[in-house]
């Protein structure tokens, strides 16, 4: 968002730090890519994913792993109809039209956290807890992010503490202050939806589409 805005001095660091970003997500999501993520202009990427699993980490490491500028991310669902290749370059179809109408109404409601097109029913659920999780990380500190970070890669208080080496009360009474259980419960509650009702369904259709 907002990267015309941006001083001629600045720029080609920003981009740098962008590229390194891209090259972070294809290095962590390997296993769930089916075409690499890869810069189509010079503020837009595009990506292929397997399956719906990593959208709850992605929507994370998108907001919080590349700080310059905030990114505005839509999600399509549909097939494609041109081959697939390495990279995600090239791409035609369905699946690509919902991004683009997702992207184009996070822009319009000024959505962040993910808006997500063509799963059928599941959209209004998946934009609802995205956005959810969306604000809620907004209104977090810096260090309650760090802490959150940690939280979520599964230390315990105490392991956060010592790594950011400050106490364990100090970590509790950000863990409380910040709301970090109904964080991390919505945010389970997201991966189990994908897992029982997204990702049987996008098989359904994926099945329908190959007969």
């Amino acid at each position: 968002m907002g990267s015309r805005e941006l001083l001629p001095s600045r720029r080609p660091k920003i981009q740098e730090r962008f590229r390194e970003f891209i090259q972070y997500l294809n290095k962590k999501y390997a296993k769930d890519i089916l075409a690499k993520f890869v810069i189509t202009l010079g503020d837009e990427f595009q990506g292929l994913l397997l399956s719906a699993t990593p959208v709850p980490n992605l929507m994370w490491d998108i907001d919080q792993r590349f700080s310059d500028r905030d990114l505005r991310v839509g999600v399509g669902f549909g097939v494609l109809t041109t081959p697939i290749q390495e990279e995600a370059i090239n791409v035609d179809g369905p699946a690509l039209y919902n991004a683009r109408a997702a992207i184009e109404y996070a822009r319009r409601k000024r959505s962040l956290g993910g808006v997500f097109f063509g799963f059928g029913e599941a959209d209004q659920v998946m934009n609802g807890i995205a956005h959810l999780l969306s604000f809620h990380r907004s209104e977090l500190t810096r260090q309650q992010l760090r802490i959150a970070e940690l939280m979520r890669e599964g230390r315990t208080q105490l392991e956060a503490a010592e790594h950011l080496k400050i106490s364990r009360q100090a970590v509790s009474k950000q863990v409380k202050s910040m709301g970090w259980r109904a964080y991390a419960e919505a945010e389970q509650a997201w991966r189990v939806f994908i897992e029982k009702w997204v990702n049987p369904a996008l098989e359904k259709k994926r099945a329908k589409n190959h007969h």
